[in-house]
């Protein structure tokens, strides 16, 4: 009895102590919790690194860019469709309608994200244009999205 009282507790201690991650309700699998900051806060010391201005996380391009990774996963697909469409949901968040995406599938860590973006010449571009103010950045399950404006 004592053995079963002894592992409820470590249950209950190993359940509170564990980190939150949010994982996205219809896509069970990778967990959501801070892999967007990470992924942000590298691509922003990227382009620190390259003296260009750090992108200010916005709330609306997040829900945009969370919007389109929840579309890609839902269709099983990897895709750009509606880019117009975002950047007139950005728009109408107040901010530019000059806007860029990076799209990603399978990619285990924001490391290794960011890592597969810098490696591919049109997605390096997009993280390190100079017009680009504000970003979001959003995984659900497989699927990625970086959506930024000016």
């Amino acid at each position: 009895m004592r053995i079963l009282a002894s592992l409820l507790v470590a249950l209950v201690i190993l359940c509170h102590a564990a980190p939150a991650q949010t994982l996205d309700s219809r896509h069970s699998g990778r967990p959501t919790g801070d892999f967007d900051g990470k992924t942000l806060a590298l691509i922003n010391a990227y382009r620190a690194d390259k003296g260009l201005t750090k992108l200010l996380p916005s709330g609306a391009l997040h829900t945009i860019a969370r919007e389109h990774s929840r579309y890609q996963a839902n269709r099983n697909k990897l895709s750009h469709d509606g880019f117009r469409q975002r950047m007139g949901k950005a728009k109408a968040a107040g901010l530019s309608p000059r806007c860029t995406e990076n799209a990603g599938y399978n990619y285990r860590s924001p490391q290794h994200l960011f890592a597969g973006w810098r490696q591919s010449s049109g997605h390096n571009q997009n993280l390190l244009r100079p017009h680009l103010r504000y970003a979001g950045v959003s995984v659900v399950g497989r699927y990625s999205t970086f959506f930024a404006c000016g």
